[in-house]
């Protein structure tokens, strides 16, 4: 039976389905937490069915899905590894899911639907531009969305590789679900598994207000929990929990990083990628004040008590707020070139400043590639300096073109050299907004990304 009927097969079988928060009423078809039961027991473990799975909080059975090069892989996806993080559980760290068979030992979840997105702020500035709509969410945003996708090569592995794709966004946007991140070519071509979480961001994953109830560093807490159950599951998948490789990309990477450096993840993995990121980053943390002072000025736009001596009442009131109109409130929280909630020193996750924890040799010792896309520092002139350089301009130079431009005009110079005055001037005429540009552009991708990977390399 190809993917497709094996999906339809089980989606008519379906007879409860979970039920969704409050906020979503019409997220039914898009969960992918669904159940079947009065189903007779499958012999045998995982049982006649290569589809079924038994993990450590029940079984779950997935799909066989085809890549792009004709290979088969099988997929489970939308597999919870957390509880709802909605009502009282908003801003708090993660906590376990329960088992969803305790109440029937028959019932197998299916995990044959992309999981939902966490709620984040959606990108509009280049409407109908795929280049910028490619990284919006594909599925419906939930603040329901702590679930993991586990894609397998097809037959079963022995003992395979473990990938766990840690996807970017600044912290305030990102999912796991992206066409971008397919796996099925790696999986497929290198018979590796590949692992990918969805985890909160924006102040719903980073809010931090020193107390119980938001102590920051929620998403990283998320990311925490879904190493721990690829540790505890992933050997029912075929794969090696020895042999995991954490990678990540921007935020992402930073996340990466921060698992090398805090005591409750390093041995949970085996060696890191991280690509356009490093923890020293001045984008990827901040001090605890700054985060406290960034939450009650998104207390005071979203109309909730910011009064410093009213900490509480702040949270129980953002607890109530919409949560799409929480992460739309959170820009005017900040200034230029910085994502509005990351990271913090809570002392527990991350037990002091990255640069220390380095300079002490104070993170997990192994195999690490570190590397940095090209031109990315573009993204913080069109994003964060749009009044100075327009979106309808072309802002784009390339570091080779930048470069080339002193070749020729030395070449200039030296075969017109009585010329000189008037070749300066029309040369700096034409390439002064340019030259500001690629000053930017190399500047900000040199200062935000490649200057703190070096650092980073230079301290390992």
């Amino acid at each position: 039976m190809d993917a497709d009927a094996t999906s339809e097969r089980i989606i008519d079988d379906e007879i409860s389905i979970t039920e969704s928060d409050e906020e979503d009423p019409d997220d039914l078809e898009d969960h992918s937490m669904r159940m079947q039961a009065d189903q007779p027991p499958l012999p045998g473990d995982p049982g006649s069915d290569p589809l079924v799975v038994k993990t450590t909080k029940g079984r779950i059975r997935g799909i066989t899905l085809t890549a792009p090069t004709g290979k088969q892989v099988d997929a489970w996806l939308g597999i919870p590894y957390a509880q709802k993080p909605i009502g009282n559980l908003r801003f708090r760290h993660p906590q376990p899911v329960d088992r969803w068979d305790k109440d029937n030992p028959n019932l197998i979840l299916n995990t044959t639907r992309q999981p939902n997105s966490c709620v984040q702020i959606v990108d509009t500035l280049f409407v109908n531009f795929s280049g910028a709509e490619m990284w919006n969410p594909n599925t419906h945003m939930s603040e329901d969305c702590l679930y993991i996708n586990v894609v397998a090569p097809r037959p079963r592995p022995k003992n395979a590789a473990v990938m766990i794709w840690v996807f970017g966004g600044g912290f305030y946007s990102g999912t796991a679900t992206l066409d971008v991140y397919d796996p099925k070519i790696l999986v497929s071509e290198m018979n590796v598994i590949v692992v990918s979480m969805q985890y909160r961001v924006a102040s719903l994953g980073f809010l931090y207000f020193r107390t119980p109830d938001a102590p920051g560093n929620t998403g990283l807490f998320d990311q925490l929990m879904a190493l721990q159950w690829v540790h505890d599951n992933i050997e029912y998948f075929g794969g090696n929990r020895n042999n995991v490789t954490l990678f990540g990309e921007s935020a992402g990477a930073v996340s990466v990083s921060f698992h090398l450096l805090s005591p409750l993840s390093r041995n949970l993995f085996s060696q890191a990628i991280m690509q356009s990121g490093a923890p020293t980053a001045p984008w990827a943390i901040i001090d605890q004040e700054e985060s406290i002072l960034r939450g009650l000025r998104l207390a005071e736009a979203l109309k909730c008590p910011h009064d410093r001596n009213r900490i509480q009442d702040a949270i129980d009131c953002l607890k109530k707020v919409n949560a799409t109109d929480m992460v739309n409130s959170e820009w005017g929280t900040l200034g230029i070139c910085e994502f509005p909630f990351v990271p913090i020193v809570d002392g527990v996750f991350l037990t002091d400043i990255p640069v220390k924890s380095l300079r002490n040799k104070e993170f997990k010792k192994t195999n690490i590639l570190m590397g940095s896309n090209t031109e990315e520092g573009n993204y913080f002139i069109l994003y964060f300096l749009t009044e100075l350089f327009k979106k309808e301009e072309n802002v784009y130079i390339s570091r080779e073109e930048f470069l080339n431009f002193p070749r020729c005009i030395t070449k200039l110079i030296k075969h017109y050299y009585l010329f000189f005055p008037f070749i300066i001037f029309l040369c700096f005429q034409e390439f002064k907004k340019t030259n500001i540009l690629m000053g930017s552009n190399t500047e900000e991708g040199n200062y935000f990304i490649i200057y703190f990977l070096t650092e980073l390399f230079n301290s390992i």
